[in-house]
């Protein structure tokens, strides 16, 4: 008797993590002789994924922030490579994070194993033609997350699929969009220009689920927030942790302020229904926010040297239309966002007292998320995308995906 065939999965930051877990829950439902095993976090422990090795409290952004964590991304090569050249997995799943994402493939590729790329890098932006070349012969399917990255793939003859976004089923489950009222938040916008006797707001601060961005952003957040406070007043702040692996990153941020903001662990979508205004940094929690109908001011900096490569050598700036996935997805940049330099105490909380005080301001980022959450895709997309997996890495055939 054969053994069952195993999917070997690298997830290798906590977004991927929570992607991946639902994506795993599907195989299995869809191919339950399947056995998936490898990298990931406690997201996909919980989907049944046997998990290997943990490196999701990593999370890192350009060549610099990785160094620090070397030996324990070695031990994460070191499991990869073991285990594809062992001829154990009978396909392989990388999840976002191309800086790991790339070497386990070609790694994988050069044993054999056939290799699917979830949530691929957002190149096509601003470099189509560099995005099919590092892509081409190098994966065996590409799950694209946007309609025009899809075509931009599919033009090009690489093997892509496309089913909408992928998380927009966990976005279906957990909101009722553009029903903020329903939160029982009590958003400025419902009682229209804030004056002299609107009530303080609630203010929530998320600042992703890496350390080198907390430690980056958070700082900047908390300074904004006292800028806020002075000028409108502060009801309430609310400061959300991903994971409790970055609560030690977080309480370094807070170490020696006068205000310290209510903590909430894993629980996002508590501190979005609770806020009237967030300051986020940039990243899939934005789509987030756009369902939850709250606005926010989003942010982002990455270490010096990379953002010099992006700008002066791929001039990301001059052909990027956004940074934001809100602002990419609604074709203009209506939400506000403030990257590198220009993400200051300053002007992060002009940004906010605009938003809060400004009606029509709130009106047009609105607009933006109603245009966001219509180009998602329709309701079951991971079930769509396990069902290809499933079929084109030879997995077996989705048992109950038909019709779908």
């Amino acid at each position: 008797m054969s053994n069952p065939p195993s999917l070997l999965v690298c997830a290798a930051e906590i977004s991927a993590d929570v992607r991946g877990a639902r994506l795993a829950a599907e195989i299995a439902r869809l191919a339950p002789g399947v056995r998936l095993y490898g990298l990931g976090g406690q997201h996909m422990a919980r989907a049944g994924v046997d998990v290997r090795v943990d490196i999701t409290d990593l999370g890192t952004v350009g060549w610099f922030d990785h160094w620090p964590h070397l030996a324990r991304y070695l031990e994460a090569w070191r499991f990869w490579r073991r285990e594809v050249r062992a001829g154990r997995p009978r396909a392989a799943i990388v999840i976002d994070a191309p800086g790991i994402s790339f070497p386990f493939a070609r790694i994988a590729r050069s044993a054999g194993v056939p290799v699917a790329y979830f949530i691929a890098p957002q190149t096509w932006l601003w470099n189509p033609r560099s995005a099919v070349t590092r892509l081409r012969g190098r994966f065996d399917l590409v799950i694209a997350t946007l309609a025009e990255e899809a075509d931009i793939y599919a033009r090009a003859g690489l093997p892509v699929v496309y089913e909408g976004h992928p998380a927009l089923d966990d976005l279906l489950d957990a909101w009722n969009p553009g029903d903020a009222v329903a939160t029982g938040r009590g958003h400025p916008s419902d009682a229209g220009s804030r004056g002299r006797d609107a009530h303080p707001p609630v203010v929530g601060l998320v600042p992703g689920s890496r350390r080198h961005a907390i430690r980056r952003l958070l700082p900047v957040m908390l300074d904004a927030l006292d800028l806020v406070e002075r000028q409108v007043g502060v009801r309430r702040t609310l400061l959300s942790v991903a994971a409790p692996s970055l609560r030690a990153e977080v309480d370094a941020c807070l170490r020696g302020r006068p205000r310290v903001p209510e903590i909430v662990e894993q629980d996002l979508r508590a501190v979005l229904k609770a806020s009237d205004l967030v300051l986020a940094s940039a990243g899939g929690n934005l789509l987030e926010a756009a369902f939850a109908d709250v606005p926010v001011v989003a942010c982002y900096r990455i270490d010096p040297v990379s953002y010099w490569f992006a700008q002066h050598v791929l001039h990301v700036d001059a052909v990027v239309p956004a940074y934001t996935l809100p602002n990419i997805i609604a074709g203009g940049r209506v939400l506000p966002e403030l990257i590198q330099a220009d993400f200051t105490p300053g002007r992060m909380a002009d940004a906010a007292v605009r938003l809060l005080s400004d009606e029509a301001a709130r009106d047009a980022l609105r607009e933006t998320y109603r245009r966001v959450r219509e180009r998602l895709g329709t309701a079951g997309v991971t079930t769509r995308i396990a069902a290809a997996l499933v079929a084109r890495l030879g997995l077996g055939t989705p048992e109950g995906a038909a019709g779908r």
